[in-house]
């Protein structure tokens, strides 16, 4: 995010003053945003596995779907209709920009304004905030709204002021509206009300009022889960027992995967402080580069570190299995931590150094994802999601559609990622019938298939058997109002034209009110 910012922006030196640089923050944050915005679709020919199965619910506008809450989704839709294939990659964009500006604010409330600024700055040395950013997802959309639910606490407990409360029940509610998991960082902060030095506020209405709203905004999607039965966690019970038994150890390497995500700040920290080391010593010899510089270390500590710690002890208690990347959103406090950590002398000296090791941390990530992208698929020898031929894929979805129906395409039935990637691409903006279990779509009924047909994508196995219809497009295939065709396409890969094709077989369910007409020997309709 903060590619070119100059070095003497924050040089001990240096007459620029806080405002320039701001301004100069401001510009690139602008020019980096724009960047990993267009260059990604420019790219790579098709979304990643997440974007498209989001976009296949975001369209809906449900109170919730089989995996995740609706916000994430629905936003993702939204931004998709906005700026088409460009919209995924902005709003990841525009969700990290959001996070470090919330770091930044929450870091003024703990320390000096430098070193604030330059911790946000910090966070990108986090790996989470830079190449898995090109696939918005659920962890994404978390991130602004930890670093939100970070700073009105903090500002809550500073001000005490009844309506910072109110703010933060209503993020709170918001954040659970995007993925449950915001409820460790909730737990982490209900822990540091209960038992840190501010806990005495707990005799005031202000969190309790918090607590009532965030019921509130989430009461919908409560009251969609009671009439899903519980789907989404049902969902995940049995993805967890079909995954098998897991072991204690799975939480060992989430606290090992999350302490490499940090392994580039680290380098760029390390790296200041050895070269800042002579100087500091030449200066104060006794001087130690560690001194807590914070204002409220506690709270500081029990955002950027507990809500790891907890889902590592979680992990480790029940032997539930723990994802690496739900890593994602609970780091963005740990620059702030690094700053809050160094003594005055010691910042003085390593901060324009950490600012260049940022810099050259993010050219190089930047460059390696463009070539990412560019040839991954060639030095691979295989397709990677992004490297699946979309465009393609809908437009052969819609010439097979328009052959045997003068109707609109109103459905495309299959596994949420090759119906998925046809239905993206696809301008008629066609719903999605998803495999496996009738409750996975709603929208998709017995009464839309008979009123406006469906189109059901396969991907071919090689002398194997045409797979089963899926539900409810089973029910209506023998009935006397649709009628039937089939066959199948061979798709090109955009990388490797000369290779094996994608082969797809395909059947078109038409309502008989809709059956493309023969064309007559003259050419004209029949």
């Amino acid at each position: 995010m903060f590619l070119f910012l100059p070095v003497t922006s924050f040089s001990a030196t240096s007459s620029v003053q806080p405002s320039a640089a701001l301004r100069a923050l401001a510009v690139v944050a602008v020019l980096y945003i724009l960047l990993w915005t267009v260059a990604p679709p420019m790219l790579s020919p098709s979304f990643p596995l997440d974007v498209v199965e989001s976009l296949s619910w975001g369209r809906e506008w449900q109170w919730g779907y089989y995996k995740h809450p609706p916000l994430a989704p629905e936003l993702l839709h939204v931004f998709f209709l906005l700026f088409g294939r460009f919209g995924p990659f902005l709003l990841s964009q525009l969700c990290i920009a959001a996070t470090l500006w919330l770091v930044w604010c929450t870091g003024r409330r703990l320390m000096s304004p430098d070193r604030a600024l330059l911790g946000a700055v910090l966070t990108m040395g986090v790996v989470y905030y830079t190449f898995p950013a090109l696939e918005f997802n659920h962890n994404i959309a978390q991130m602004p709204l930890w670093a939100a639910l970070g700073y009105a606490l903090l500002m809550a407990l500073q001000q005490g002021r009844l309506y910072h409360w109110l703010l933060l029940g209503a993020l709170a509610g918001v954040g659970l509206l995007t993925k449950y998991s915001v409820a460790i960082l909730l737990i982490a902060q209900a822990l540091y009300l209960l038992l840190g030095p501010d806990r005495r506020c707990l005799r005031q209405p202000g969190p309790w009022l918090a607590l009532l709203v965030m019921v509130l905004v989430f009461l919908p999607h409560g009251m969609w889960l009671y009439q899903s039965d519980w789907l989404p966690f049902s969902y995940a019970s049995e993805r967890a027992a079909a995954v098998g038994v897991h072991t204690r150890l799975g939480a060992i390497s989430f606290l090992g995967a999350q302490i490499l995500s940090h392994l580039p700040m680290l380098v760029i920290v390390l790296i200041a402080a050895l070269w800042a080391r002579r100087q500091a010593r030449a200066v104060a010899p006794e001087a130690g580069p560690w001194r807590l510089q914070t204002q409220n270390a506690a709270y500081l500590l029990a955002v950027a570190l507990l809500p790891g710690l907890l889902l590592t002890t979680l992990g480790l208690v029940t032997g539930a299995r723990v994802r690496d990347m739900w890593g994602s959103p609970m780091w963005m406090f740990s620059g702030l931590l690094v700053m809050a950590c160094l003594s005055d002398r010691w910042f003085q000296s390593m901060r324009e150094r950490l600012l260049r090791g940022v810099t050259v941390w993010l050219v190089l990530v930047s460059l390696l994802t463009g070539a990412y992208l560019a040839w991954g698929a060639q030095w691979r020898q295989r397709p990677a999601r992004m490297d699946w031929p979309a465009a393609a894929m809908a437009t052969q979805a819609e010439t097979a559609w328009a052959q045997h129906s003068h109707c609109r395409l109103d459905v495309v039935a299959g596994d949420y990622w090759l119906a998925g990637l046809v239905a993206t691409a696809s301008p008629q903006g066609p719903s999605v019938l998803i495999t496996r279990d009738p409750r996975f779509s709603p929208w998709v009924t017995t009464q839309r298939l008979k009123q406006h047909g469906a189109l059901w994508v396969w991907q071919l196995d090689p002398g194997g058997a045409d797979p089963q219809a899926p539900a409810p497009l089973d029910a209506v295939q023998d009935d006397p109002a649709l009628q039937l065709f089939q066959g199948q396409w061979d798709i090109p890969w955009p990388y490797a034209p000369r290779s094996e094709p994608l082969t797809m077989g395909w059947r078109a369910y038409v309502p008989k009110g809709c059956v493309q007409a023969a064309p007559s020997p003259s050419g004209a309709a029949g």
